[in-house]
């Protein structure tokens, strides 16, 4: 004979607004689920927020999709000029004049920029009496402030309007402006030694097969690239290469490849390397100040990528202002370059017009193609004033913006700027909120960090055991609670536990 499995009569119960069997296999996952998700918060994610109460300057519950209020502290702003909060990705905090006192000797434009540790140096450029061999050097504190220019190891020969690539730590001055004005194909090389640069050679071998100036470049982990530039016959599209032998360790002769030239003519444009892929950005064309970016993809060990189905160069992609890649807002030549986070930087130079300009626009390129989905710029981030021919130097946080030239003659000021805006310091959003914490430095911080981690998960394990034991004894839990309410508590009827 059949055995029910509930009496006649009996009433089956209903969970979750009578959505569910409370005996039934739905109900039970969800309270397993239920449960799960507890033990992973109290043991895993309280004392994880706990730690960074104590060594994070703010702490983020949850997660802020949607934050209609922000409010960020006041080292974004340099007075007038504020940046938006939170600030745009990519961006950097608006620019700092330098002091007086801390100008360099004289107006220097088109100088190239090299950095060893905390040691800044400015080689070359132009004066107001041409060329110059002359070297300067000055040094960055943690506080992001330059000490006095002084004078290092000069170049051989002056040299103006030509590319300094960095590969493994030394320094090397391609080409450029001689002291009568003719392009050279010299390539002098740093002598770098426990990491102050003590003097330059030349570097016989690597010397250019043609006279070249105002040419952009970039090094890779296998070697040097060079783009463009002027010769004796006008402006170059070439693309020159010396590769690094995996053998002995040096650079061989510039070869050009010949499959990979830029599609147009360029001179005192500016380059970028994102480590995915390599940008030339304005420029001068034949048509004049170009607005124009040329992209070319790079593969893990920095050569030209090849397209599988055919073994070939993908070769340069093209920026312009029909293409599915942003070409800069105006036309730009001369202007500065440097990379942030991923982000591209263009700075001052000169417009269409060849007026000098103090603009600053920023560019985050797409990682799977390199094409540049937009330019961004901000009033507030532009220059003090205008600037064309200025050197640029990523240093730690900060980045620096030394000489140039503008309408007026040459600069001798520097300017600064911090490359990491703070962050919201309190944020309320529809799915989170960030707040201030502690932020305890170094290893007190940190060894205090653990504590209270681990005090957090102790307190959050004894909880949990002290939930088990009352639910696994109902009728004592039970009449507890209605010895503490003066008989107020009413269990449910079928845990009706009556003293």
């Amino acid at each position: 004979m059949a055995q029910y499995a509930l009496p006649p009569g009996a009433v089956r119960r209903r969970a979750v607004f009578g959505l569910v069997d409370a005996d039934g296999w739905w109900w039970a996952s969800i309270k397993a689920t239920f449960w799960f998700l507890l033990i992973i918060f109290l043991l895993g994610y309280v004392p994880d927020r706990a730690y960074y109460f104590t060594v994070s300057p703010t702490l983020d519950v949850g997660f802020n999709a949607i934050s209609p209020i922000n409010l960020c502290p006041a080292e974004n702003d340099r007075g007038a000029r504020k940046l938006p909060c939170p600030a745009p990705a990519g961006a950097i905090i608006p620019w700092d004049a330098s002091p007086p006192e801390l100008a360099l000797p004289e107006g220097r434009t088109g100088a190239l920029v090299y950095t060893s540790g905390t040691t800044l140096y400015l080689i070359g450029g132009e004066t107001a009496a041409g060329a110059t061999a002359s070297v300067l050097s000055t040094t960055v504190s943690e506080d992001g402030n330059l000490a006095k220019w002084a004078e290092a190891s000069a170049l051989p020969a002056p040299r103006s309007h030509a590319t300094v690539l960095n590969l493994a730590g030394l320094p090397y001055v391609i080409g450029g402006l001689d002291a009568s004005g003719q392009p050279t194909q010299t390539v002098f090389q740093g002598t770098v030694l426990q990491g102050a640069l003590t003097g330059w050679t030349e570097a016989t071998d690597l010397a250019l097969p043609v006279a070249l100036s105002d040419a952009v470049g970039t090094s890779v982990a296998s070697g040097l690239y060079l783009f463009g530039g002027r010769t004796a016959d006008g402006l170059s599209a070439r693309t020159w290469f010396s590769e690094l032998s995996a053998t002995t360790s040096k650079l061989g002769r510039w070869t050009e490849l010949t499959e990979l030239p830029l599609p147009e003519p360029r001179a005192e444009a500016t380059a970028a390397n994102t480590g995915a892929s390599v940008y030339v950005l304005g420029g001068v064309g034949p048509s004049g100040v170009s607005n124009m970016v040329f992209y070319l993809g790079l593969d893990t060990k920095g050569k030209p990528a090849l397209n599988p189905k055919n073994n070939r160069f993908f070769g340069w992609g093209v920026s312009t202002g029909q293409s599915a890649s942003a070409a800069l807002p105006e036309p730009r030549a001369g202007a500065t370059t440097f990379v942030n986070s991923g982000a591209i930087w263009v700075i001052g130079g000169r417009g269409f017009d060849n007026a000098v300009t103090d603009t600053a626009f920023w560019a985050v390129p797409n990682s799977s193609d390199g094409t540049i989905p937009t330019w961004s710029d901000l009033e507030v981030i532009n220059l003090l004033e205008p600037r064309t021919g200025a050197a640029a130097a990523p240093l730690g946080q900060h980045v620096f913006l030394t000489g140039g030239s503008n309408d007026t003659g040459l600069l001798d000021s520097s300017l600064r700027a911090d490359l990491a805006p703070r962050t919201p310091f309190f944020r309320l959003g529809l799915f989170g909120l960030t707040f201030p914490a502690l932020s305890i430095k170094g290893e007190i911080g940190q060894q205090l960090g653990y504590i209270v981690a681990g005090s957090a998960a102790l307190g959050d394990f004894v909880i949990l055991v002290i939930i088990g034991w009352m639910y696994s004894h109902k009728p004592e839990t039970f009449r507890f609670f209605r010895f503490i309410t003066r008989g107020r508590f009413r269990p449910p009827p079928e845990d009706d536990y009556s003293p």
